[in-house]
């Protein structure tokens, strides 16, 4: 797992208007393009539904602290 690339994913999520409103109005595949993600981490990332910010980054922190736990 990329955790570096998942978690500059977040921070940007939470400090570049732009990116937010992309990945909360359909164009986040297009945004993860900037990203070095695996196949998985990708799917993933997608499969995230949000309706804010804080969902999103909520989510995508508890599936990285999942894949990650025994």
């Amino acid at each position: 797992m990329s955790r570096f690339n998942l978690n500059a994913i977040a921070t940007k999520a939470l400090l570049d208007h732009d990116f937010q409103a992309d990945i909360l109005n359909g164009h986040r595949k297009e945004r993860l393009k900037e990203f070095e993600l695996s196949d998985d981490e990708k799917r993933a990332v997608l499969s995230i539904e949000a309706k804010t910010v804080d969902q999103f980054v909520t989510r995508l922190g508890k599936w990285m602290y999942a894949i990650e736990s025994p």
